[in-house]
């Protein structure tokens, strides 16, 4: 039997995809996992955070932090379990929801890496793999299998739970393009802009019910 809550509704949870905020690199500079150090806006960006998710008034009981191991990213997530109060509830760190890998060109700026390079990348987006990185295809599945794996942890919840997932552009892209069934050609369009919020209603035991409820929703404005 599946389970449903007290009403006999099967339990919808909800996922907060946020995107981390601004980053100490100008914008020539190519990065994925190089592991940037945080502008002087940090502690205005993570008050929007924390901002938001009070007016939400989540049920800290049922409320799980995921976290991109990279600090942009968990700075975040270590901000708003301290200001909410969750230091009973584990903070996890998950590798595969990290940037995707561009290997080489970590750290490097674009006019270094070369015109004709990244013409070859743009010729193949999906497949060209990042010398001693990973492509847009592997990222991908990277990705998915373990948003599936967490779909799978909520099959098995009692009760709805409340996640927040501190991660990347690309990361949200990939989720957002396995659950809306978009292409991933498509969804490499996605405007996910820095300090962002996507949100997603699911319902393990019945996925039609399940509902993308907002994309790029950002924060602080």
């Amino acid at each position: 039997m599946s389970d449903t809550n007290q009403n006999n509704f099967p339990i919808a949870h909800n996922i907060y995809l946020v995107r981390h905020g601004a980053v100490n690199l100008s914008s020539d500079i190519c990065y994925g996992q190089l592991d940037c150090e945080l502008t002087d806006s940090f502690e205005k960006d993570l008050q929007s955070f924390i901002d938001y998710f009070q007016n939400k008034q989540l049920k800290t009981a049922n409320m799980q932090i995921i976290s991109s191991p990279l600090s942009r990213c968990l700075n975040l997530a270590k901000g708003l379990q301290q200001s909410l109060q969750l230091t009973f509830i584990p903070l996890k760190m998950e590798n595969a929801f990290q940037e995707i890998n561009f290997g080489e060109w970590e750290g490097k700026t674009w006019q270094s890496i070369g015109q004709q390079t990244i013409e070859d990348w743009n010729a193949d987006l999906l497949d060209y793999q990042f010398p001693k990185g990973e492509s847009a295809r592997q990222f991908d599945l990277r990705v998915v299998t373990a948003w599936l794996q967490l779909n799978d942890s909520l099959l098995r919840a009692k009760q709805a739970q409340n996640i927040v997932l501190i991660t990347h552009a690309g990361v949200i892209r990939s989720i957002l393009s396995h659950f809306l069934k978009i292409p991933l050609d498509h969804a490499l369009t996605l405007k996910i802009d820095k300090l962002s919020v996507s949100t997603l209603r699911v319902v393990p035991q019945q996925a039609k019910l399940s509902q993308c409820t907002a994309i790029n929703h950002i924060l602080g404005q």
